[in-house]
Formats: structure tokens, sequence, C-alpha cells
């Protein structure tokens, strides 16, 4: 008996194991054998997907629901505005579901979107203006909200008739601003798990779609904000840790500037990376510059080459194009159309961070030319009686 007991025992540990590491038994886990979360785990939400989905969906229900009712017997249109707001990621990918299978990612993406509103708004009625939350307690930049239900350490930002959505260029810039090693990581750990990756003529390349309309996007569109900062914080990820994985992340995303995403648009001044890639004439002066010193980043922390073109290229356009966005007393936000006209004028906001944007071109090349341009705009402050950047 003791033979058999010293035989056997160890096989029934180790069923026991692989019946308590099966994610279809945790689904109400936090975390799973590995000690990995459960928001940053992709086996969770792919191999529990249709009971996550189910429970997210009648869960949305109710609430919608309960926000609806308090419309009708108080008359209060915040409550309806809450209505809508919070049906939107629903609405969204079961149009999407109706015409095709979701990929991977993207049922990744449902669940935490859908997950995210109903956190929300069974607490709270939509905001008045777009802004950023994040669902925990450790964002340094951002509002936080921490719940029980729901973790996550992605920003979600709010459009009115659209709820809470991801948006990765507000994700690269939380990734930027994290003041540790952990919660940097903890950010690209998540957004991977929406990655997108294709394939163009035996090229891998990866994208981050936005999944709510915008100015009569579509879902689906691309921006090259996200797309080239995100570069940069996967090569310093890569860089950091060693993680293959991150190195693919980086690599492939600045192989989406060499696919048809329409993330590049010729100009007679050069390469301009878009902003909005279905606004082909709408030149925002941030997006560009921001984009070009993300790819900067993936080029000193891993050489990739074609980051390096990428990067000159970028560099070539704002010299070449900088007068454009500049009024002789202040910059312009964005200009548009065949002839690059104004779009208008930067908020303060904005033109403090082209003062900053135009510095760190000239850290990045040496080149004293992009020097002169940031303090040219710095001197735009002073001029109304501003405090200038310090750079």
């Amino acid at each position: 008996m003791a033979i058999f007991m010293k035989r056997v025992f160890p096989v029934i540990l180790g069923l026991i194991f692989i019946l308590a590491c099966n994610p279809s038994h945790a689904v109400d886990n936090t975390t799973d054998c590995n000690g990995t979360p459960d928001h940053l785990n992709r086996s969770y939400y792919l191999d529990n997907y249709q009971e996550l989905l189910k429970g997210a969906v009648k869960n949305n229900t109710r609430i919608r629901n309960h926000l609806y009712t308090r419309y009708t017997s108080t008359g209060d249109r915040r409550y309806y505005q809450a209505y809508i707001d919070a049906g939107y990621a629903v609405k969204i990918f079961s149009g999407i579901k109706s015409k095709r299978a979701l990929r991977s990612d993207e049922k990744i993406m449902e669940i935490k979107t859908i997950q995210a509103n109903n956190a929300y708004y069974s607490r709270k009625l939509s905001p008045s203006d777009t802004i950023v939350i994040v669902f925990n307690s450790r964002a340094c930049q951002f509002r936080n909200m921490p719940v029980p239900e729901f973790k996550s350490s992605l920003p979600f930002v709010y459009y009115k008739n659209r709820g809470w959505h991801i948006y990765p260029v507000t994700t690269s810039n939380l990734a930027g601003g994290c003041r540790n090693t952990t919660d940097f990581l903890e950010v690209l750990d998540e957004q991977k798990l929406t990655v997108s990756f294709r394939t163009y003529r035996g090229m891998r390349y990866a994208v981050f779609p936005m999944y709510f309309d915008y100015h009569g996007s579509g879902t689906g569109w691309l921006d090259s904000f996200a797309q080239g900062n995100l570069a940069g914080h996967y090569a310093r990820a890569y860089n950091l840790t060693g993680k293959r994985e991150y190195l693919d992340i980086s690599n492939s995303l600045i192989n989406s500037f060499y696919a048809p995403t329409n993330l590049v648009k010729t100009t007679k001044y050069g390469n301009f990376y878009l902003h909005y890639n279905f606004l082909r004439e709408h030149y925002i002066l941030n997006a560009h510059l921001i984009c070009t010193l993300g790819i900067n980043n993936v080029h000193r922390y891993t050489g990739n080459s074609r980051a390096l073109n990428l990067f000159r290229n970028g560099v070539s356009t704002f010299r070449r194009m900088n007068w454009r966005f500049d009024s002789g007393r202040w910059t312009y936000y964005a200009v548009s159309g065949r002839y690059y006209r104004p779009a208008w004028l930067a908020s303060e906001g904005y033109h403090r961070l082209h003062v900053q944007l135009a510095n760190r071109v000239w850290k990045a090349t040496g080149d004293s030319y992009y020097r002169s341009i940031a303090l040219r705009w710095n001197r735009y402050l002073k001029r109304k009686g501003l405090r200038p950047e310090r750079i």
C-alpha cells in the first residue's frame, strides 16, 4: 500500500495542478498558475471568450436598462446619454461580427472595452467632455478609477456617443510617463494583447487599430503617432529585458510604415506621418514629430535600419515644411489641403509641445538648424508675456 501511494500520489498531484491551471476553471481568478494577472493574460481571454462575453453583455444590458429606466422616470437626458455611450462597444463589435469572425486580438479588445464601460456606467454618468481614466490606482498622468471587478493598466478615453475605448496614442503617452520599469512594462504587456499581426508581400507587420468611429473613419483606422511612439517603447522594453517578443513587436510596427496602411503621405516636402490615416490631406505637426522621434528610439535601441530610414525621412520633411506651421508669431496645430493652408493656431499647450519637439529633433540629430526653430518658437511665448519653455 505504501509503495502504491508513493507511485500514485505524485500523479494525483500532477492532475490536480493541471486542472487548477486550466484557464477554463479560472474565469473568476485574478492570476494564472504562473502568477500572470488575468488582464495581462492572452489565454485567459481567448480560452474563456464565450463565457466572458456572455457575462459582459448580460451585465451591459442590465446597466443600460437601469439607465434608460432612470431617464424615462426623471426626464434627465444625462441618463439617456449614458445609456447611448454604454452600449456603443457592444454595437460596434456586433457589427463587425455580422460581416466576419473576429480576430483573436479583436476578441480581447471587445471583452476589455465592454467590461470597462460596464465598470464605469455601473457607477457614473457620462463626462461632459473627452477625458482619460485608468482603472487602477497607479497611473501618474491620468485620472484613476480603481474598481474591484475590472483591472487594467491601460488608459481609456471617453468620446461622446461612443463611450470608453482603448486609444493606443494615449497608451503610448502613459507608457512614456511611467516612472518605474515595472509600470512601464505592465502597460506594454497589456497593450500587446491587442496588437494585430498581418503580412504584406511576405513581410510581417503589426498595427494597433482603433475601434471607434472618429469623424467618419469607421472602425479599424490607424494612427502614425501610436505606431511610431509604441515602436520606440517596445524597442526600449527589449533593451531593458532582452525579451525577443518586444523586439518582434517593435520591428513589426516599423514594417507597418512600409505596408499599405496609409500611415505615410507623400508630399512635395517629403513623407509626412499622418495622425489619422483616413484624413489624407490633414498634416498634424506634433503627431509627425512624435512618430519620427519614436522611430528614432527604435534605431537607438535595436539598430533597425528601416527605422533609421524612416527617421531621416521624417526629419527631412520637417526641415522643408516647418515654415508652413509658423505664422511668424505662433505655430499652427496643423495645415490642411492640397495647398497646405493653416488649419488653426495651436493652443498654448500644443505650441509648447512644438517647442519641445523641435528641440528634441535637434538633440537627436545634432543639427543646430532645429535648435534655431525651437528657440524661435520659444520667443513667441516671451512676446506674449508667457513663461518660455526650459530648453
